[in-house]
């Protein structure tokens, strides 16, 4: 009977891809009163364009639109109206999987076409708000997303990956390989979590929130392994000073030897003439004291083999063999590097994950609140 009836041939003029519910039959539900009311109810499922901007991604709010109009007739011959009890209604109740819906309102404006004017109803996203101005005839939805999908998808994984980078601060330089082995792992994860999301996103040309939060989170990866490469440049740089310190003292201390040694010799020849003319009077002058002189003599040979041990130790150690190594302190160290980025990197992250949620959080709100002003009818 439908095909019998004449239709004001209502369409939704913006849709992408329209289709009627068949299960088993097509889903069609036709009335006709008694005073010549004809009822059609049909059970469609409609594609819509969408305004949407990306920056707020995964918090951002989406605006959409559905434009139904009577595509074959104007305004002379067919009129749209809503009807004046609940013209839309269940769809400000539901929820749907990725987003939120938080706003609905709906008008009635005309528009201008080149043939004559035709009457249009309107369905675009909002803020749930109903109007009691019979001069508006819009349905207006605003879809909120719904983040915490990505919050479980992309941001926990991602920050056990840059957390897990942070270890390699407490593993030992000689380590190296687990070292740099840690942190390209995290990067490649963190690379391809990265993808899944944004092989699901349209290709547009600015910047947006997941793309902040991604160089973000990116560049403490890229800076833990500028980190490695710049303590392990720093240890040979430092060990090569050493040995070159070592080399200078060892060529110092010999060079003092020696001077010591020819020093000894030279007052050796002179002691020897001295203690000979010395001995001749000692013998006269104590021919009498015998024991003592003895004493005497004991006493000077205990006090030579003092100082040639003392000597020995000494030349010993000028050789660095029994003394401990007094290099230079040096401030920059690959240790003390290490102990500054295991506080620095971790307090710097979360300063810059707290600053990153406030900020796209109290945007997300924004949004919201907008899209509520102009959901608002002026007074």
């Amino acid at each position: 009977m439908v095909e019998k009836l004449w239709t004001p041939n209502v369409c939704f003029v913006n849709s992408k891809k329209t289709e009627i519910h068949s299960s088993p039959t097509p889903n069609i539900f036709l009335m006709i009163y008694p005073n010549g009311t004809v009822w059609v109810n049909y059970r469609l499922q409609v594609q819509s364009p969408c305004m949407v901007d990306l920056v707020l991604f995964p918090m951002d709010v989406m605006n959409c639109e559905l434009i139904i109009e009577s595509y074959a007739y104007n305004a002379a011959k067919v009129k749209l109206n809503w009807r004046e009890w609940q013209p839309v209604f269940s769809i400000a109740k539901s929820k749907l999987s990725d987003f939120t819906l938080y706003g609905l309102q709906w008008t009635k404006n005309s528009f201008e076409y080149a043939a004559g004017q035709w009457d249009q109803v309107w369905t675009l996203p909002g803020i749930f708000n109903y109007l009691d101005f019979a001069f508006q005839l819009t349905v207006s939805l605003t879809f909120s997303r719904a983040y915490g999908f990505y919050i479980l998808q992309m941001y926990i994984p991602t920050y056990s990956s840059v957390f897990l980078s942070f270890v390699s601060f407490w593993i030992d330089l000689k380590a190296l390989p687990a070292r740099i082995t840690l942190g390209v792992s995290s990067l490649m994860a963190l690379t391809f979590q990265y993808g899944n999301v944004a092989k699901n996103l349209p290709r547009v040309g600015y910047v947006k929130s997941i793309d902040v939060y991604m160089v973000l989170t990116t560049a403490f990866i890229f800076l833990t392994m500028i980190e490695v490469a710049f303590v392990c440049y720093l240890e040979s740089e430092n060990n090569m000073r050493r040995k070159e310190r070592q080399a200078e003292k060892k060529k110092e201390r010999v060079a003092a030897l020696q001077r010591k040694k020819d020093k000894k010799k030279n007052n050796y020849g002179a002691t020897t003439m001295t203690n000979t003319n010395a001995a001749d009077s000692d013998l006269r002058s104590n021919y009498d004291e015998p024991f003592s002189n003895g004493t005497a003599s004991h006493k000077i040979s205990i006090s030579r083999q003092a100082n040639n041990m003392f000597e020995s130790l000494h030349a010993l150690a000028q050789f660095g063999l029994l003394a401990d190594d007094d290099d230079e302190n040096t401030k920059w160290t690959a240790q003390n590097v290490d102990k500054f980025c295991r506080k620095a990197f971790p307090l710097s992250f979360c300063l810059l994950n707290l600053i990153y949620w406030c900020y796209y959080l109290y945007q997300n709100y924004l949004a919201k609140a907008e899209a509520l002003a102009q959901m608002t009818p002026p007074s």
